[in-house]
């Protein structure tokens, strides 16, 4: 037993993740793995994300469909890759920090969304993150990314 926990105590000292934010800090649907997309409830999520510090903005939101690509699978992480493919949904020019998807999306599909800040004419990067997973000699690392999630089947 006390093996077990020595090694247990080992693989949690070696294993450190770190998410770092650039402009706007996505709530919900919260930031996960970059390969395991959040899954919401509805195919019109809510999207939410903390005000920005600056004075008298409004927000704009962009979604993308995700798609699987034919490049095949990466052995490394064990899930097929994946990427942005179209836009299908953009919205501009509201005060509140949430946005109610007004359209339906498609059922059991991945989507990259992100949002930035609007100050008159004047606008900011879409948001992203990038992300750092680190065990012992392996990480996973993923750069200037956009927010994930993936819509019920229904």
């Amino acid at each position: 037993m006390k093996r077990w926990i020595f090694i247990l105590t080992i693989v949690l000292l070696g294993l450190s993740a770190c998410t770092t934010f650039h402009g706007v800090t996505v709530i919900s649907p919260k930031v996960g793995h970059p390969n395991a997309p959040t899954k919401v409830e509805s195919l019109q999520p809510i999207l939410k994300w903390k005000p920005s510090s600056q004075m008298d903005v409004t927000y704009d939101v962009i979604i993308y469909e995700g798609i699987a690509t034919r490049e095949g699978f990466d052995i490394v992480r064990a899930w097929p890759k994946r990427a942005m493919g179209k836009e299908v949904y953009y919205r501009e020019g509201f005060k509140e920090t949430e946005h109610k998807v007004e359209d339906l999306l498609k059922s059991d599909n991945e989507y990259y969304w992100s949002v930035r800040v609007r100050q008159g004419e004047q606008v900011s990067e879409w948001s992203r993150y990038d992300y750092l997973l680190f065990g012992g000699v392996a990480y996973v690392k993923g750069d200037n990314l956009l927010f994930m999630f993936k819509t019920p089947k229904k």
